[in-house]
């Protein structure tokens, strides 16, 4: 199917259904593979916190993690019965169709059903994300909303609105309940809609600002109920200190890391204050090793081959690492051609290019895994379908389906990498309601 042709909306349909249909099925046969247990150790104290969610006493004063995804757990076990994981499951393999179809309209947002199409395909069979929607972690959950972010902040930006601008707020408040890095990300969605977003820059302001006070409104009357409730920080930071003292004191976990570290044998969580002066010290005593370890976790960050994997089951076998590496190899080699030369205006490949690029920068200040990059992986996906739709061989002169509101001049030929970006008519008002 070439990029540079309108497509029958009623045979894309057709497509897009046989799609959501695999990923039912690859979804169906890894719920019942699993079975009625878990896999990654840290599932116990999402458990024991959504069980005391559901007697009405919050996820605790002890839980050292976001509380979102133990609300979400909870209402698995409020409609399948407490402590039934394949409830939750199926839950979340709802949320990952969902997921679904979000990648494949973005890409027809953006100009490129096709480019959607081949996304939503690669989301529906990739096997770190069919793992993690039926893993009882908050991958898939923060996936989902990350993703519906970057998609709402395209929309937002083809077309502002104030009722768009208050739902990206409330999506960057969820998704900050699920995990606090999504800070950097969502710094980078921010600066690009005031960047890229349609319309003067009092308006870009305006949106951009709207959607900044809703999401601390949201997320402040959290962190205020949970200080009174529980005299703790509302995210705690604990967490990812461990994380990173582990990284500079065990290097059979971690490996290669320089920066030296005299705080002591052991470890002792910090008040943020406190971490980050310490960070700000040891960058100025030893800027030459900070760099090392920075530079060196963010390149692992997108590491084809899976490591630093402490637990051990059928799914973490070496054939099944090797299906992992394969797989994301081919998303390295199509990703950065798909952001320099992609078949969709340049705003749009950078959108999705700065999601992924955001998080890493923020993990290498910490520790990388293969599962901190998973969540990046939808706008990585479809990057990688503009990239490979350029190589077809109509494609590289391709042009953009016809779509409303899709900008980047789709309808007519784009010059060179993406062309113009620039609608033939702008609009003058913000929209109240969209």
């Amino acid at each position: 199917m070439p990029p540079d042709v309108p497509t029958s909306p009623r045979k894309d349909g057709r497509l897009l259904l046989l799609v959501v249909l695999l990923a039912v099925l690859v979804q169906t046969v890894l719920i019942v593979l699993k079975g009625q247990r878990y896999y990654f150790a840290d599932t116990a104290e999402y458990d024991a916190a959504a069980r005391r969610i559901l007697r009405g006493l919050g996820p605790g004063a002890d839980f050292p993690r976001a509380p979102l995804y133990p609300a979400f757990m909870a209402l698995g076990y409020l409609l399948g019965g407490v402590g039934n994981f394949q409830a939750v499951r199926l839950l979340q393999a709802a949320f990952g169709i969902g997921l679904v179809l979000l990648v494949a309209r973005l890409g027809r947002r953006m100009g490129q059903p096709v480019a959607g199409f081949l996304g939503a395909l690669g989301v529906a069979v990739a096997p770190t994300l069919a793992y993690t929607t039926s893993m009882l972690y908050p991958t898939m959950l923060y996936t989902v909303l990350l993703f519906a972010i970057t998609a709402l902040a395209w929309s937002l930006a083809e077309r502002p609105g104030l009722g768009r601008a208050a739902g990206l707020g409330v999506l960057m408040a969820l998704v900050w309940l699920t995990d606090a890095i999504v800070v950097a990300p969502l710094a980078a969605v921010l600066v690009w809609l005031l960047l890229a977003a349609r319309g003067t820059l009092a308006r870009r302001l305006a949106i951009v600002g709207l959607a900044v006070a809703v999401a601390l409104l949201a997320a402040g009357s959290w962190t205020q109920y949970h200080r009174r409730a529980n005299g703790s920080p509302a995210v705690p930071l604990a967490k990812a200190q461990y994380v990173l003292y582990v990284a500079r004191h065990d290097p059979e976990v971690v490996g290669g890391h320089t920066v030296s570290d005299t705080t002591g044998k052991e470890f002792q969580p910090l008040p943020l204050g406190r971490f980050l002066r310490r960070e700000l010290g040891l960058m100025r005593e030893q800027p030459a090793a900070y760099m090392h370890d920075y530079a060196l976790e963010f390149v692992h960050f997108f590491k084809p081959m899976p490591d630093r994997i402490q637990t051990s089951n059928q799914y973490t076998r070496t054939e099944v690492r090797w299906l992992v590496a394969l797989y994301f190899a081919g998303v390295l080699l199509f990703a950065p051609i798909g952001l320099l030369w992609g078949a969709a205006p340049l705003r749009a490949r950078l959108l999705l290019a700065l999601v992924p690029l955001a998080t890493a920068a923020a993990y290498a200040l910490f520790f990388s895994q293969m599962r901190y990059r998973i969540p990046t992986e939808p706008q990585l996906l479809l990057l990688s379908s503009l990239g490979l739709l350029r190589l077809l061989p109509r494609g590289r002169a391709g042009r953009a389906v016809a779509v409303p509101g899709a900008g980047g001049g789709a309808g007519r030929p784009r010059p060179g990498a993406g062309g113009t970006d620039r609608p033939a008519a702008r609009p003058d008002r913000m929209t109240a309601g969209e």
